[in-house]
């Protein structure tokens, strides 16, 4: 009862932002400003440099244990581009469905993610 009362007072405060206003009152007093388009790129990138570097520590730590087994990793880059892929999608995943609803980026840009 209390989860549908909470969706129903989402779908407000989601309906008057679609319907242009760009500032309201959501529940509590808290303010809900629509994101500019300079909020979400920041918080792209930041997460791009984020997954970015974990690819990166990814790839080099591989490669390390490899190179003990007497094994390397030859095309970098491509392993890089690989692995970056992957931690892409878990790591949007993981981070907006745990307990704080955003990825770094977005916390950064403090902007909340919410379900229609």
């Amino acid at each position: 009862m209390l989860e549908q009362k909470d969706e129903i007072g989402n779908e407000r405060i989601i309906d008057k932002l679609n319907n242009g206003s760009e500032e309201l009152v959501g529940q509590g007093g808290n303010r809900a400003i629509k994101p500019t388009f300079f909020d979400a790129f920041k918080a792209s990138i930041i997460d791009l440099v984020v997954v970015g570097a974990i690819s990166t520590v990814g790839v080099f730590a591989a490669d390390a244990l490899l190179k003990i087994a007497g094994f390397a990793i030859s095309e970098k880059f491509t392993m890089a581009f690989i692995i970056f892929m992957v931690v892409m999608v878990f790591y949007m995943s993981i981070m907006e469905s745990g307990k704080k609803s955003a990825t770094i980026g977005k916390k950064v840009a403090r902007l909340i993610i919410t379900k229609r």
